[in-house]
């Protein structure tokens, strides 16, 4: 379930095969995504982690479909957006990120099912696990992430870390459910952000789709590095962005799930990144 006053960060220590689902409210005012990873970086700096991170629209709206992924590559602080349904699993797991520490003694394939984890060797497909229709694997073969068959990076970081970390793959089932405060309220907000597709700035076509989602664009599969603070912390698609920098959009979709987040919690995003690099660095 959702915890509208604090973020779950399920942390992932694979030195020791432990696992650890934790609820910080300080991190409350870092909204997601991106800021909140960086964040989670500079708490985690000690143990090099890899942060995927989700916002709290992830789940709910239409376009809020990316996951973040924080990581240190070389000394530099790394953001890059993959899609696929990697969101919408972590948001039914109840976690708003997955923080992973250590390097493992062996390949391990990592089995996540809400929040709790199991440490398995490389012999084990990714296909065998998690739930058909409520899971999103993350496969590492022949040097390359693959999401879901189909998604993957923009630049080369994840297999970088995943190699360094000796991780071979991640399954993410989420089955818990969250329904709106006021669901009446939701469904109207839904449909009209759903109605607001010509906005975005991609044509409609065939291909695969991120979760909630109907574009089927073909710029979805390699996805996104860097760009909008906003738009990277709730984490919604760069090319939604004339919809999701409408601060009135965002609020109203914040406010129907529950959230009491103000204006000047958006506009010290910015900043709270700013001195928190500053301070990694």
């Amino acid at each position: 379930m959702i915890d509208f006053l604090a973020k779950k960060v399920l942390t992932i220590d694979l030195n020791k095969k432990e696992a650890d689902l934790k609820s910080f409210a300080d991190l409350n005012k870092y909204l997601g995504g991106v800021a909140l990873g960086i964040k989670l970086h500079e708490m985690y700096s000690d143990l090099n982690p890899v942060v995927l991170a989700i916002g709290p629209l992830n789940g709910f709206f239409p376009f809020a479909s990316k996951t973040a992924v924080v990581l240190n590559d070389g000394g530099v602080i790394e953001d890059i957006y993959i899609g696929g349904s990697l969101s919408l699993r972590m948001r039914f797991a109840g976690v708003d990120a997955i923080a992973i520490f250590g390097r493992s003694d062996q390949p391990t394939v990592l089995d996540i099912c809400n929040a709790k984890v199991d440490f398995l060797g490389e012999e084990t497909g990714t296909d065998s696990l998690g739930l058909p229709g409520k899971r999103s694997a993350i496969n590492f073969e022949n040097n390359k992430i693959l999401l879901d068959d189909y998604f993957t990076t923009p630049e080369s970081f994840l297999e970088k870390i995943f190699t360094e970390k000796n991780i071979k793959g991640v399954v993410i089932t989420g089955t818990e459910i969250d329904k709106p405060l006021n669901f009446d309220e939701y469904e109207k907000l839904y449909n009209e952000i759903l109605s607001k597709k010509d906005e975005l700035r991609v044509d409609m076509g065939i291909y695969p789709s991120c979760s909630n989602c109907p574009m089927g664009c073909g710029k979805s599969k390699i996805g996104e590095i860097g760009g909008n603070v906003l738009i990277n912390s709730l984490v919604a698609c760069q090319f939604a962005d004339k919809i999701y920098t409408d601060i009135g959009v965002v609020f109203s979709c914040l406010n129907t799930l529950g959230y009491s987040y103000t204006h000047e919690d958006i506009e010290n995003l910015p900043k709270l990144i700013e001195e928190t690099i500053r301070r990694i660095s």
